[in-house]
């Protein structure tokens, strides 16, 4: 049989086993027969598709992984190169912005001090001087240095953070580790002794086809 209607066959075949499995019950030991002779006959499908894709999917996988690998070969050289010029910009862009803020905070400390000197004046009567201080943009304005720029490449902030004090931690951003938990309790069992853990078993059903 040709692949596809291999394929078309199989999917018609297990198209149906939904609604036919919402028909099933079991309450003797006939009813139980008939559910798992059933049981194995979806297991029998699921090998045959197994035995139909698997072998496609390894290939496909491989060739997959051999592609991936080939493009980060060649992608490692250019993610080298980039990674160093971001650096070299990311520290003139930072050093640049540094230089730009503390202009800015001096700009601001001399507005005020300019304002101080007219508050002083007005004090002392000389209401005229002090409002001409005030409206002097030109001494209240201290030039701030030119704004660097990249087209296409800007210095982006985000937040992070960093574990200052792990006892001051509270408890709700701890994460329990499932994985090695669930190592334990497979090997322990019922031995398992982890502080505020309870193990138990949980029935399920497997069925197997010879």
């Amino acid at each position: 049989m040709h692949e596809d209607s291999k394929l078309k066959d199989l999917e018609v075949k297990v198209s149906n086993f939904p609604d036919r499995a919402t028909f099933i019950s079991v309450h003797s030991q006939a009813t139980l027969t008939r559910a798992n002779e059933f049981l194995k006959t979806v297991k029998a499908f699921q090998k045959q598709l197994g035995d139909f894709f698997d072998e496609n999917i390894a290939r496909l996988h491989k060739a997959h992984k051999a592609a991936k690998a080939q493009k980060t070969q060649f992608e490692e050289p250019l993610k080298r190169a980039e990674d160093i010029v971001k650096e070299v910009i990311r520290k003139y862009l930072v050093e640049q912005d540094n230089i730009r803020k503390e202009a800015e905070e001096k700009a601001k400390q001399e507005k005020e001090k300019k304002f101080e000197e007219a508050r002083e004046l007005e004090k002392e009567g000389k209401k005229e001087e002090a409002e001409q201080i005030r409206k002097d943009e030109t001494a209240l304005a201290t030039p701030l240095p030119p704004e660097v720029k990249a087209d296409g490449t800007h210095l982006r902030k985000h937040w992070t953070w960093q574990v200052e004090d792990l006892e001051k931690l509270p408890k709700e951003f701890f994460i329990i580790d499932t994985l090695r938990i669930n190592s334990i309790v497979r090997t322990m069992k019922d031995k398992t002794n982890i502080p505020g853990i309870k193990v138990f078993q949980e029935p399920t059903v497997a069925t197997r086809i010879k």
